[in-house]
């Protein structure tokens, strides 16, 4: 087999394999809406951060643990309506620095995945990792607190 062929089989395998491991947010619309304010962090994750939990059957407002992450605190509040979750709002999130711009551009992108998931297994966003991963425990806790 000629070496181009080689190549270009190689090229073409991965290619597809990049394809079909990218994974865009349920919500990409709120992402395209924030021109460049999302920043994408080289090898950033975007695997699921949380056990999967069915929210209670019920109503209310619940809100969930502070959780620390390297770049500040986080704490979210879930509004349940007949066991749905029917809204997320970031209590606290960082607010310094870049940090503060990343988390308060996210932070929309975050709420749609929740809402979309129905529970706290959400994707991580690529360059906010960490107030991804810690907006998925305190959105557990809140979701925990709603079925005691």
């Amino acid at each position: 087999m000629p070496k181009r062929a080689v190549a270009a089989f190689v090229t073409t395998c991965l290619a597809l394999a990049l394809l079909f491991s990218f994974k865009t947010p349920a919500s990409s619309a709120s992402a395209l809406s924030l021109p460049g304010k999302v920043a994408i962090a080289p090898g950033g994750s975007t695997t699921p951060t949380a056990p999967s939990t069915a929210p209670a059957k019920g109503s209310g407002t619940f809100t969930g643990a502070v959780v620390q992450d390297p770049f500040g605190q986080v704490q979210v509040q879930v509004t349940l309506t007949g066991g749905k979750i029917t809204g997320v709002t970031a209590l606290q999130l960082p607010s310094q620095g870049r940090s503060g711009f990343i988390s308060q551009s996210v932070a929309p992108i975050l709420q749609g995945e929740a809402i979309s998931a129905q529970s706290a297994s959400i994707d991580s966003i690529s360059g906010a990792t960490y107030t991804s991963e810690a907006y998925a425990q305190s959105l557990q806790s809140a979701l925990d607190q709603a079925r005691a």
